[in-house]
């Protein structure tokens, strides 16, 4: 049985912001699960600590991108049963950070409830990273940050939050031109699309500016900033 698991975010993409403790730790624990969303598929997370993990054991986790709940929950027992089952110490890499948005979360709710010694090791999660790559700030002084996962309720939260970050950004530009309708001069939008890979489109200014035509990718963020006056 595992003695203890470690839940390593490996940050946005550029394995010169993996962190110093995820190095320690992924160079000291005996195997490194990675997830894959289809098998035959690369994991993104692997990509970004293949040179630094040579000669370890490395085995994938399939966690699909599917919505329904009831079949998620067998893959995540899957998941559980092979990493417990597992000898040592062990790593599981996530993209980001663990603790947003991220597969592990649910391995880490099996963990504890078995009593399985589990931590979390943090990674530079997206929205701090995506900021970075626009080269502004995410929040200032006493201003009011939101995530959105899909742009859920973005109208609903526009004039509550002086910034929103929307995570996954299908059919971004169509919610944002309908709620932003008269009104996009108070508002600057930045989006960061598979930030950090070879293929990244990064773009910043008004609604009007922005070409939404290759953002409908799950590794796309929009950051959007009320304009001060």
């Amino acid at each position: 049985m595992v003695e203890k698991v470690y839940g390593v975010g490996v940050g946005p993409g550029d394995r010169e912001l993996l962190t110093l403790k995820a190095l320690k730790v992924l160079k000291k624990v005996e195997k490194i699960f990675v997830p894959v969303s289809r098998e035959g598929k690369p994991s993104l997370a692997y990509e970004v600590v293949k040179d630094i993990v040579e000669g370890k054991s490395i085995e994938e986790l399939l966690f699909p991108m599917i919505r329904d709940k009831e079949r998620l929950k067998v893959y995540y027992q899957r998941a559980f049963e092979r990493v417990k089952n597992t000898e040592g110490e062990v790593a599981v890499i996530t993209l980001g950070d663990p603790t947003l948005y991220s597969t592990f979360s649910y391995l880490w709710k099996l963990l504890k409830e078995n009593n399985i010694p589990v931590e979390i090791v943090n990674g530079i999660p997206s929205p701090v990273a995506c900021a970075g790559r626009l080269n502004i700030p995410l929040v200032e002084g006493g201003e009011k940050l939101v995530i959105l996962p899909r742009g859920e309720d973005l109208e609903k939260y526009l004039e509550v939050f002086d910034t929103i970050v929307v995570m996954k950004t299908k059919r971004l530009g169509e919610i944002l031109r309908r709620v932003l309708r008269g009104r996009s001069d108070n508002y600057l939008v930045g989006i960061v699309s598979k930030g950090f890979w070879e293929d990244e489109n990064i773009q910043l200014g008004r609604i009007e500016e922005i070409d939404f035509e290759d953002v409908n990718h799950y590794l796309s963020l929009a950051i959007i900033k009320r304009i001060k006056r």
